[in-house]
């Protein structure tokens, strides 16, 4: 595609709740320029929009014409229509028409929206951690869980394009609410906001505890108490790997993939969520499914879903 147009240039962006993040890619997939600016996502959809233009603009030279630009957002996606359907971080985007106003701005630019797991693991698969194998399942460990699966190569988005959404499949029945009003999702278990909710709650039952103590409960101050030594907070870091793994079991007993790939704020805490992690799936998995698979942290860092998304304008 990139032929089509005279510079080439690929735009992809990550639109989060908190910011947005989007680089300019080469006609072969390189990164040139990066850009960040707030997102406003809880102003209007105007707002937003306006904020993700200004990140796309700060990457064309010379007002340059786009030959692609792919942009990876959280929630459920009208992928035909180009609309967010829903967006837990994005709620004022719900119903907006996101695709065609902003190639109604960019002057018909070709888009592509991709739900913002799926871009990461595409980012992941063709320039970081998966590009040895044909079959990877990402898992996005941070605030919430989310998950993608690249099968024979291809990204399976399934029949109504919400394939791979690994933090609402049930580790715990009858476990803690989940926010899609399920019980003992994975998310609901393992997540950042669920950390932090479990964290409170032991907090309250021990108002002398080194976790009571501190001044904002947070995955990394619990990470560090854990790390001091407070038996408490390594608890609940056990308790949410031991999940983790059960989660992961399923992933590859279900799916046999060469590789599970983990990204998102939460993998650095490392043994203390990976250590129980793997203990619950080397127990639960098939012993030929767990030899086939290699669990590895992700490559990209932050910039996958930006990689991601601009990856259909170079397959």
């Amino acid at each position: 595609m990139g032929a089509e147009r005279p510079d080439g240039i690929l735009l992809g962006l990550d639109l989060g709740g908190t910011q947005v993040k989007a680089a300019r890619f080469s006609p072969s997939g390189e990164r040139e320029a990066v850009a960040r600016v707030d997102s406003p996502s809880h102003e209007s959809p105007e707002a937003v929009l306006g904020a993700v233009l200004a990140a796309l603009r700060a990457l064309l030279p010379g007002g340059a014409s786009p030959a692609g630009v792919g942009i990876g957002v959280a929630g459920v996606l009208d992928l035909k229509e180009g609309r967010i359907i829903e967006s837990p971080n994005l709620p004022v985007l719900s119903g907006f028409p996101l695709r065609e106003r902003l190639q109604s701005a960019l002057g018909g630019a070709p888009l592509r929206l991709l739900n913002d797991a799926n871009a990461a693991a595409l980012g992941e698969f063709h320039a970081g951690a998966g590009r040895p194998f044909e079959s990877m399942v990402l898992l996005t460990l941070g605030t919430g869980i989310g998950g993608a699966i690249v099968l024979g190569g291809k990204l399976w988005e399934g029949a109504a394009g919400i394939a791979g959404e690994a933090g609402h499949m049930c580790v715990q029945a009858g476990g803690p609410e989940c926010t899609c009003g399920a019980r003992g999702c994975l998310e609901a278990c393992v997540s950042g906001w669920a950390l932090t909710r479990d964290a409170r709650a032991a907090a309250a039952r021990n108002p002398a505890s080194a976790i009571a103590s501190l001044a904002e409960i947070t995955p990394k101050r619990l990470a560090d108490l854990a790390l001091g030594g407070d038996a408490e907070a390594r608890a609940l870091w056990e308790r949410a790997g031991e999940m983790l793994g059960t989660g992961i079991a399923s992933l590859m007993n279900l799916l046999n993939p060469e590789a599970i790939v983990l990204a998102g704020g939460l993998v650095q805490a490392g043994d203390l969520l990976l250590g129980p992690a793997r203990r619950a799936w080397e127990r639960q998995a098939f012993e030929r499914a767990r030899a086939s698979a290699q669990v590895l942290p992700a490559a990209l860092g932050e910039w996958a879903g930006v990689r991601g998304a601009v990856q259909p304008f170079l397959s």
